[in-house]
């Protein structure tokens, strides 16, 4: 497995953003090989690529919250060691959102930690992102990881989702705080899958996509708007497009 210095982290990283960008970050880093001095690197990398005026965001979700009822702003995140590490960092600060919660550093974290209660709503990261025309970065996964095509299918009231009111308590370890409740559009049916390549594939035959190689895997770069016009344009063709049936 490869080792990957620092150096190496920091060109891949700044070749595919910008000073000012906002961006959202999605990855899984098996397939990479070793950071070196650490996986904190890449979230340095992250912070010189952007610098001063731009902003870190990253899911943290707890999706547990729908079976516990219970949320807590310091348990970990579930989404990926990547996220948990940024998560602790001292000048980093998470959303008190049950189930899909975001962590941030930046210019402009605040507008990503306000509550929401629909990806439509004003305050909602996803929304914020396309507002800041925001980058989103796979590292080391595919597309269907990027969560901003659930904004497209909230738009169209796709059939398959409905609105879905979670309820349980926000705590401080075993100390109850209050009440807490959090909508999200869902699916209805949790054994379907869904498959959202076609997406991928425009955004690529539209030169819309930077592709960099980082160790043993690949890193891809893409504007949050550019994204949204593909699904909005596959949706808008075909209200099912995201759907994947057994057989294909």
């Amino acid at each position: 497995m490869r080792t990957i210095e620092a150096k190496e982290t920091f060109r891949a990283i700044s070749d595919a953003l910008s000073p000012g960008d906002d961006v959202m970050v999605h990855a899984s880093l098996g397939q990479f090989g070793t950071f070196v001095p650490g996986i904190d690197s890449i979230i340095d990398a992250l912070f010189a690529a952007v610098g001063p005026t731009g902003t870190v965001l990253m899911m943290t979700d707890t999706r547990s919250f729908a079976r516990t009822g219970r949320f807590d702003i310091g348990q970990p995140s579930e989404t990926g060691l990547l996220t948990e590490i940024f998560r602790q960092r001292p000048d980093v600060s998470r959303s008190m959102v049950p189930m899909v919660s975001f962590a941030a550093q930046g210019a402009r974290a605040s507008e990503y930690l306000q509550t929401y209660h629909s990806h439509l709503d004003a305050t909602a990261p996803l929304t914020r992102l396309l507002e800041n025309d925001g980058v989103i970065l796979l590292l080391g996964v595919g597309y269907q990881k990027c969560t901003l095509w659930h904004l497209s299918e909230e738009r169209y009231a796709t059939p398959v989702n409905f609105y879905k009111t979670f309820e349980g308590v926000l705590v401080d370890g075993e100390c109850v705080l209050a009440p807490i409740t959090q909508r999200f559009f869902v699916r209805r049916d949790l054994q379907g899958k869904k498959d959202i390549s076609i997406v991928g594939r425009m955004l690529e035959e539209r030169g819309q996509v930077k592709v960099l190689p980082l160790g043993d895997g690949v890193i891809r770069a893409f504007r949050a708007r550019d994204f949204d016009a593909c699904c909005m344009d596959a949706l808008a063709t075909d209200r099912y497009a995201f759907l994947k049936f057994e057989g294909n």
